[in-house]
């Protein structure tokens, strides 16, 4: 299945001309496809933004996620081009309304004039996962219905396969697949874009985030309604709000555009370092702006079926690493990197942290609304590739977020400053986790997990001195101290737990 669909990918590739994009190199192995499509050479064919509009469409969901990143990086991809691209953030093909109504009878197991009292024939939006129908609840509720595209399932499943060969292939030939792990990545974008076609997961998702903020006012989650939802049909309540992308009307609206850019990064560095657990599909198709208080504009968000999270000692080298970037500390950068274990074990602090100041020096000679902090962090990423860097796919989903918001930020305001919004925000955060109280704290919650180590710790000395005793067979001193360890190992273990005991009775007592 995965050769069809490479197949079909290499041809739509070839129709569309995409060759122009490339550099000469790839130009010739493309131009040496052709062979097999002559047709093609002969096509007419659109401007090339729009022919890349067009076969990424074609090409499917995957692809079109890309091209909804691209509309978002004007920066990148230039005016037109992104221009052209932002159709993917709600304006694609809807499927029919017969199939719609159909998927919601089959899932929800009941004939669609029992579950609504209306259900409006014209989509509200379409995009690559789903499409959206107003409705009517029978208690009189508006509420907007969301259905899963279908046969999605079976594309992306295709799709993700034939990635998974090149991917395979890459890993064999590239030492940079290798090193980056290419095929882990590739694995865990799986996980995310199988659980985007499941919208119980993106249920859970909204409540999840809903509940995160119920004190908090700048961002507005959609409240969903369980009972008329399930695996490709999700029921919210029915939100107004202005696009965001819609800045002619945000300003004709009055909003402070200024004020409305920054709280979004407020919202991303709230999500990421108090609930660490933050919506990583923000692409502008999903975010309306609430307009009561023009002043301060705060955020409605649909579409939580991508969702991310970070490990607790993720969460802590993250926060730590940027709040040393942003003191301009590259030593501290350089050790954390190697204490976090994303570079060579070999790798000297002294030479990293050169590399890191001739990537940041220059960048940070800017005016800070110059700075683009996703940008950065993916030059300061390829910069240390020569020291066998290994990151996490949490980070690498968390930077592709930050992009997503950044970008989004500065189509809003162009002026935004991340640096100025975020730097406090980091600094008391990190200075609230490294405070001793904090770390107090996870070293109580650790002390039981350092009980039952150290009540290992007697077999494996014995276990790694009958190693060494085999080892040598005939060093009768390596024999004798094993015997005594053995002989004496009942009661070492009294002693390590009555070690252990001391410790939880101290923090008793400092508590």
């Amino acid at each position: 299945m995965a050769i069809f669909s490479l197949i079909r990918i290499s041809y739509i590739f070839c129709k569309y001309r995409l060759d122009e994009l490339l550099d000469p190199l790839a130009n010739k192995v493309l131009l040496s496809l052709l062979f097999f499509f002559p047709k093609i050479f002969f096509r007419k064919q659109k401007e090339i933004e729009y022919r890349l509009s067009d076969a990424l469409e074609e090409m499917g969901p995957l692809f079109i996620k890309f091209g909804q990143l691209l509309s978002t990086r004007p920066d990148l991809v230039g005016e037109k081009q992104s221009s052209v691209l932002k159709k993917f953030q709600n304006d694609l093909k809807p499927f029919s309304t017969r199939e719609a109504i159909k998927i919601v009878e089959q899932d929800l197991e009941s004939p669609i004039d029992q579950i609504f009292e209306s259900f409006s024939e014209e989509p509200l939006a379409a995009a690559s996962i789903a499409q959206v129908h107003e409705a009517i609840l029978k208690d009189g509720e508006s509420v907007v219905v969301k259905i899963v595209r279908p046969g999605l399932d079976k594309r992306i499943s295709a799709d993700v396969n034939s990635i998974k060969f090149l991917g395979g292939l890459a890993e064999l030939i590239l030492s940079d697949a290798r090193r980056l792990k290419l095929m882990d990545l590739i694995r865990e974008y799986e996980l995310v874009i199988t659980a985007e076609t499941d919208l119980k997961k993106e249920a859970a998702n909204a409540i999840q985030t809903k509940n995160f903020f119920k004190e908090n006012s700048l961002l507005y989650i959609p409240e969903v309604y369980e009972n008329f939802s399930s695996k490709n049909v999700m029921t919210m309540e029915k939100i107004s709000g202005i696009p965001v992308t819609d800045i002619e009307v945000l300003k004709k609206e009055n909003i402070n555009l200024k004020a409305l850019a920054e709280t979004g990064v407020k919202i991303f560095f709230k999500q990421l370092f108090d609930d660490n657990f933050f919506h990583a599909d923000m692409h502008p198709g999903n975010i309306f702006v609430n307009n009561s208080n023009p002043e301060n504009p705060t955020y409605v968000a649909v579409d939580y079926a991508i969702c991310g999270s970070l490990t607790e000692k993720e969460q802590l080298i993250i926060g730590k690493m940027l709040s040393e970037m942003f003191n301009k500390n590259y030593s501290g950068v350089a050790k954390t990197m190697i204490n976090a274990g994303w570079v060579g074990e070999d790798t000297k602090e002294v030479e990293l942290e050169v590399v890191i100041r001739t990537v940041l020096d220059p960048i940070f000679e800017k005016p800070f609304d110059e700075i683009k902090f996703g940008e950065m962090l993916l030059y300061l990423f390829d910069a240390t590739r020569k020291f066998d860097l290994s990151l996490p796919t949490s980070l690498l989903l968390l930077n592709k977020t930050l992009i997503n918001i950044e970008g989004l930020g500065r189509q809003i305001y162009p002026e935004l400053d991340l640096w100025t919004t975020a730097k406090p925000f980091i600094q008391s955060w990190v200075a609230k986790k490294y405070s001793p109280k904090a770390m107090f704290e996870r070293f109580k919650n650790d002390s039981f997990a350092l009980a039952e180590k150290a009540y290992e710790l007697p077999e494996k000395i014995e276990i790694i001195l009958d190693n060494l005793s085999r080892l040598e067979e005939y060093n009768s001193e390596i024999k004798n101290l094993k015997k005594e360890i053995k002989q004496s190992k009942n009661n070492n273990k009294f002693i390590y737990i009555g070690v252990t005991a001391l410790l939880l009775v101290a923090i008793i007592v400092i508590q």
